[in-house]
Order: structure tokens, then C-alpha cells, then sequence
């Protein structure tokens, strides 16, 4: 089996890039407005996908420790779970209920006075995509 098409793997890191510093923007953004800031969960897992991505399908590739069915897993999986990070940041702002994230407007987070750092249907989006993400992985490894 040979190693994935390079191209595919730049793109991936590029989409993993972008999606990370919108993050990074949006976090200075609340920073300067002395608010609390934090990574939400689906970014967490796109730096944990950019990280594996740039191991197992550049630096092991370029050292010699080329394992090509590690690699095609580990590239399906981070275009699995890029492929849903929209979904993830969505259901971060709660922008999948009517009532959005005015919910937390009565009562923030008990005595803190800030948003929650993980969503009721962040937890879903991210349970599904994790899910999705290890078929995906078992079946590209099974392929």
C-alpha cells in the first residue's frame, strides 16, 4: 500500500490550520474584552487530528518509519473529524436551539459569571463525530 497522495495531507493540515486560527482569533477577541477564554472541546480534537496528521503522515513518511495504513487511517480520520468541526463549533454557541446561548444569560454557569466551557449539544456533536470519525478509522484500517 502506498503512502497517501501529499496533497492530501496538505490540504488537511491547511483546513486544520484555518479552523484553529479562527479559534485563535476569537479567542484574543474575548481575551481583550477581559473575558475568560478557552479552547472548546472541537477544537481540542482538531489540534489532537492536526498533531496526528503531521506525525503519522509527514514526520514518520520523512524519517523513514512509513507505515502507509497507519497513515491512509489517520488521514481519513482527520478529514472525518474536520468535516464535522463546523458542527461542533455550532453546537458551541448553541446555534441549534431557538433560545441559543441566551439560556446562560439567567443564570451563568453558577457563580462565575461566564458561559460553560462545554454545551449540552456540544457533548452530542462531539460524541457523534468521535463515533464517526473510529468507523471511518476502523474501516479505512480494514480496507
Amino acid at each position: 500500500m502506498p503512502m497517501p497522495q501529499q496533497s492530501l495531507v496538505t490540504a488537511l493540515v491547511a483546513l486544520q490550520f484555518v479552523a484553529f486560527g479562527w479559534r485563535l482569533n476569537r479567542e484574543i477577541t474575548v481575551g481583550d474584552d477581559l473575558r475568560r477564554t478557552w479552547l472548546p472541546l472541537p477544537d481540542c480534537l482538531n489540534l489532537l487530528g492536526l498533531l496526528a496528521v503531521v506525525l503519522f503522515c509527514v514526520v514518520m513518511p520523512m524519517t523513514g518509519g512509513a507505515h502507509p495504513r497507519l497513515a491512509y487511517t489517520t488521514l481519513s480520520v482527520g478529514y472525518t473529524l474536520i468535516a464535522f468541526h463546523p458542527f461542533g463549533e455550532a453546537a458551541h454557541y448553541r446555534l441549534f436551539s431557538k433560545a441559543g446561548r441566551s439560556v446562560y444569560l439567567n443564570h451563568l454557569n453558577g457563580t462565575s459569571g461566564d458561559y460553560p466551557w462545554i454545551t449540552d449539544q456540544e457533548v452530542i456533536s462531539v460524541i457523534l463525530s468521535v463515533i464517526l470519525a473510529s468507523v471511518v478509522g476502523c474501516y479505512t484500517w480494514h480496507a
